[in-house]
């Protein structure tokens, strides 16, 4: 049997994503629920450590509240596998190797993170070096032995990949199962990640003179900890003075304002605001759901954006997020004029500078990029136009950086933000706000 436990800090998302997916299992299990939201817990390493000296089953899964299984039989399956692996110290569904040479060559194990696809499927379990803490399935023989180590990880970070390196210490081995699991995170928490991972190599470095883990850029080195010490230094700054485009938007946004979101995908930039009442609305049903999962906005519609109608004055802002350039010019045009009549504050929409060439992916025929535009088309139709997401030169396919290494590019990348902000004509993308102030209340 497997003992699961879970720390949790939001209801709703436990509830509706982890637990939904618990329920008919086709094995028996034991659930052990850790409430955190007041914050009972220091650590992630203490909340772990509690729960599992509670568990009874022969495996221990700590999982996130986040996590959906995607099928019924897939504790079924993951003890099956279990119970075949020698000397198993820890397995999960996401890891990294030592074997490759980039970051992507490194990982094993095949996800649904945050929407997008992580990794590649793999047939049989894979020994690495290291595992993604969404989930890490520990035997209780092991877990008796070896606890998490509360002492040097007294936060939220790198907990799991000090276990990992510990029990390979003791002779076990870590493993990435042939399962598939939807981690419907919103965003990453990196506060004092750069602090934890100066532990996890000063612990460690003896056997290791490099660590590989599962978030980007993926490598732990001493020169890699100078660059990321020197980073974190002078982060309040740099962020203070290079904004964020979603701070921008959080600007435009109030908290007392109803907004509609259209087109509003499976990972809507909406999350960054704190709006009173949003609505989402999305054609796609897999991007829609993904969304209602997350808990991002207040209501849902599963519609065409180019078919819904709304009353006049319905909403303060309607947000249009990279959804235009999907449309045809004319479809776009006549969606701009309904958005008007909509919103009684504003309008907002980001769209690439200019055509931008894309194919349809995730089996959504809505992907495909159908038209451009410019800036000025924008302007004359009342926008005030601003460029997001840094020089455009520097951008390859879906404002990826396209040069090495990346760090560095994507450092340059948002430096060159402050100025693509006021010519918007040298940006990758444009932000765009009309004022409605005909329609203000």
């Amino acid at each position: 049997m497997i003992s699961i436990v879970v720390v949790y800090n939001n209801k709703q998302a436990l509830n509706e994503i982890l637990l939904e997916s618990l329920r008919n299992q086709t094995v028996k299990f034991e659930l052990i629920k850790l409430n955190n939201k007041k914050g009972k817990f220091k650590s992630a390493a203490e909340a772990l450590n509690y729960g599992g000296k509670k568990a009874k089953g022969k495996y221990i899964m700590f999982v996130h509240q986040d996590v959906e299984l995607n099928s019924k039989s897939w504790l079924e399956n993951a003890e099956q596998l279990l119970n075949s692996l020698p000397k198993l110290g820890v397995a999960g569904i996401a890891g990294i190797s030592k074997k490759g040479k980039t970051h992507e060559e490194r990982k094993r194990g095949y996800i649904s993170d945050c929407g997008e696809n992580w990794g590649k499927p793999i047939k049989k379990p894979e020994d690495v070096q290291i595992l993604d803490e969404c989930v890490l399935i520990v035997s209780k023989s092991v877990f008796t032995q070896l606890k998490f180590d509360e002492k040097i990880f007294d936060g939220w970070h790198c907990y799991g990949a000090d276990y990992c390196l510990s029990v390979k210490q003791k002779g076990f081995k870590n493993y990435v199962l042939p399962l598939f699991i939807y981690h419907r995170s919103l965003r990453s928490n990196v506060n004092r990640l750069v602090k934890y991972q100066k532990r996890l190599y000063k612990k460690h470095k003896q056997n290791y003179k490099k660590i590989y883990t599962t978030t980007t850029p993926g490598e732990i080195s001493w020169q890699k900890l100078q660059l990321y010490s020197l980073i974190n230094t002078f982060k309040p700054i740099y962020d203070k003075l290079f904004l964020r485009w979603t701070e921008y938007l959080k600007k435009e946004i109030s908290d007392d304002d109803t907004v509609l979101d259209l087109g509003c995908g499976y990972n809507s930039p909406i999350q960054y605001c704190n709006p009173l009442y949003s609505i989402g609305v999305e054609k796609f049903g897999p991007y829609l759901q993904e969304s209602k999962k997350k808990g991002i906005h207040n209501k849902y519609i599963n519609e065409d954006i180019t078919k819904i109608e709304f009353k006049p004055k319905s909403f303060d802002v309607v947000l249009c997020s990279e959804v235009i350039e999907h449309l045809t010019k004319e479809e776009g045009i006549k969606l701009i004029k309904k958005m008007k009549v909509w919103a009684r504050k504003k309008i907002i929409i980001t769209v690439p500078n200019g055509f931008l060439p894309q194919d349809t992916f995730d089996d959504n025929n809505l992907q495909e990029h159908k038209c451009g535009w410019n800036i000025e088309e924008l302007k004359k139709m009342g926008f005030k136009v601003h460029g997001i997401h840094g020089w455009k030169k520097l951008k390859g396919p879906k404002g990826v950086v396209k040069y090495k290494p990346y760090l560095l590019w994507i450092i340059f990348s948002n430096l060159t933000q402050k100025i693509t902000y006021y010519c918007p004509n040298q940006a990758f993308q444009l932000f765009a706000v009309k004022q409605n102030k005909d329609n203000k209340k």
